[in-house]
């Protein structure tokens, strides 16, 4: 079975949130871009954007487009046990919106870096987290896998897990969870480090992938796919050499309009027939 690609628009959350782009103008788009799927988001469903995650899903399997996963902000790193209890909360409400969009997964995020937040705390507040999420999912059926992320788009401050020591931690703690990796081949540039390093040290629990790029190490900006220095060819070749037969996800965060998303079909589609 051949990788199979979609796409998260970053670059159209803004305006979909602000209703001056629809859901339906979207996944239009998409379908033009020839995707097998479209990644969901809080940005494109309410209370954020503009539609229930049950009219997503209709919108898209009119264009015969499948949604791939959902791309949710869990925060687990508060002081303060009831907010992190509320995220708790927030996670399995995240699993039952995944499980209503049709989505085989979902991605949940460690947390915000919090000065008053050790990082032994941090750990052991966010392995407790998703162990409890993870029983929920898989009680429905879905796999929650963990993505080594920057920043959401929600959020004020980095990733708890951003650098590569923190959130191997946290997955070796979780070795007896079913929880599986988001890998973002571009995120560990953006902390000054190697994605082929961490590729190699989790290659076999990876689950889904984003294609994303940077112009240069250690700086939040994110440019179209293949234009920047993400070792994007080779994390896709490395994956195929292991059998990955599951979603490659372009994470598309330039800024530069809809050439940006074209020109990032145009070049990680080839990579996947490869």
């Amino acid at each position: 079975m051949a990788m199979k690609l979609s796409c998260i628009p970053v670059s159209f959350f803004q305006a979909i949130a602000e209703r001056r782009m629809s859901i339906a103008g979207w996944l239009d788009f998409a379908a033009e871009l020839g995707l097998e799927g479209v990644e969901c988001a809080p940005p494109l469903i309410q209370p954020l954007g503009p539609v229930t995650p049950g009219e997503f899903r209709r919108l898209a399997e009119e264009r015969r487009l499948a949604v791939s996963n959902y791309t949710g902000y869990s925060d687990l790193t508060h002081p303060d046990p009831a907010v992190r209890e509320r995220e708790v909360a927030a996670l399995a409400g995240n699993v039952r919106i995944a499980r209503e969009l049709g989505a085989p997964s979902l991605r949940a995020l460690t947390g915000q870096q919090r000065p008053e937040t050790t990082v032994a705390d941090g750990i052991g507040w966010v392995v407790e987290g998703i162990r409890r999420a993870a029983e929920e999912a898989e009680h429905l059926g879905l796999r929650l896998n963990i993505e080594n992320h920057t920043k959401a788009f929600t959020w004020t401050a980095f990733d708890f897990a951003i650098h590569g020591e923190v959130f191997l931690a946290i997955m070796d703690k979780l070795r007896d969870c079913p929880v599986g990796v988001q890998f973002d081949i571009a995120n560990p540039l953006v902390a000054g480090e190697d994605p082929l390093s961490l590729f190699e040290q989790l290659r076999d629990r990876i689950r889904y992938v984003h294609v994303n790029d940077v112009r240069r190490p250690g700086a939040f900006e994110f440019v179209v796919a293949g234009t920047g220095i993400a070792p994007i060819q080779e994390v896709l070749k490395r994956l195929a050499a292991q059998g990955y037969a599951g979603w490659v996800g372009i994470e598309e965060a330039s800024r530069t309009g809809q050439d940006g998303f074209r020109q990032a079909v145009s070049f990680t589609r080839p990579l996947l027939a490869r």
